[in-house]
């Protein structure tokens, strides 16, 4: 049986640096800004590592880097699509998080990446605790989340919804189960031990409307159609009406109407320590 790569960012920036997506080339420099207090050659966590992109970034930098998450196989899978510069790194996975963690032991790292994971996780608070027992007294979390306000998380909720209505399944570790705002988040990381040293929006509100308003008829059609045995490329037709100019003009209102609209930006990126 062959392997799914979900969300495979092998070719993608690293979301320490930024992100394509929206039409949008991102780019913020929160992550390295901070990564400069930790010296090259601790000990790094890499948890919900995905496709490794994040992981390798840090090995080149010269990290000593354990990537976490739930199936060894897309893990290994992953690992071969990089060259790694070192031996620096290893895998560990069970089928839930919470499982791969244990197999840690009592080890603490100096940083812990938690990018794109907690918004997958029916209670966050216990997973929360236990990275901050993990961090060590110095070290740092990178955590990047949805902002649920958003048009994509409205309907991430309602196909969830729908889901549990008739009994369809996703693939593990692929729906939405948080849809919090971003003041909803800081009390979440509150709650889990943290103190939050920097928290700052990305993705812009028109850009990410847009994209939506394109993005989740075409999807929503294009799932219909293959019930009635119609092949349709929902998101390569997106892509070919939103992106290019009107992408960019997305992003001018955006960087315009920033200080309006900040908190209606679609992603959350927070730097934390563990509180004291």
């Amino acid at each position: 049986m062959d392997l799914v790569l979900t969300f495979d960012r092998t070719s993608d920036v690293s979301k320490l640096e930024g992100c394509n997506t929206r039409g949008v080339a991102y780019r913020w420099d929160i992550f390295q800004r901070w990564l400069r207090r930790i010296p090259s050659g601790s000990s790094a966590l890499d948890f919900g590592a995905g496709s490794l992109r994040e992981s390798f970034d840090l090995v080149q930098r010269g990290f000593c880097v354990t990537s976490v998450d739930n199936d060894i196989s897309v893990l290994e899978a992953y690992k071969a699509k990089y060259q790694w510069p070192n031996a620096l790194h290893e895998v560990v996975a069970a089928p839930d998080l919470e499982t791969a963690l244990a197999k840690l032991g009592d080890r603490k790292f100096s940083l812990i990446l938690c990018f794109d994971v907690l918004e997958h996780l029916a209670d966050p608070a216990p997973t929360l605790k236990e990275l901050a027992r993990r961090l060590d007294e110095n070290g740092l979390l990178f955590v990047t989340v949805p902002n649920g306000w958003t048009l994509f998380e409205l309907a991430f909720r309602i196909n969830l919804i729908l889901a549990n209505v008739t009994g369809r399944s996703f693939r593990p570790g692929e729906p939405h189960l948080q849809m919090n705002s971003p003041a909803a988040w800081r009390t979440l990381l509150d709650r889990g031990g943290f103190k939050i040293l920097e928290h700052e929006m990305q993705i812009g509100f028109f850009a990410n409307t847009a994209a939506a308003l394109i993005q989740l008829p075409l999807l929503l059609g294009g799932r219909l159609a293959r019930r009635f045995g119609v092949k349709v490329d929902a998101e390569a037709l997106a892509a070919r009406l939103y992106g290019g100019p009107q992408a960019h003009l997305m992003e001018l209102l955006d960087r315009r109407t920033k200080p309006l609209l900040n908190r209606l930006y679609a992603w959350n990126l927070f730097v934390l320590e563990k509180a004291t």
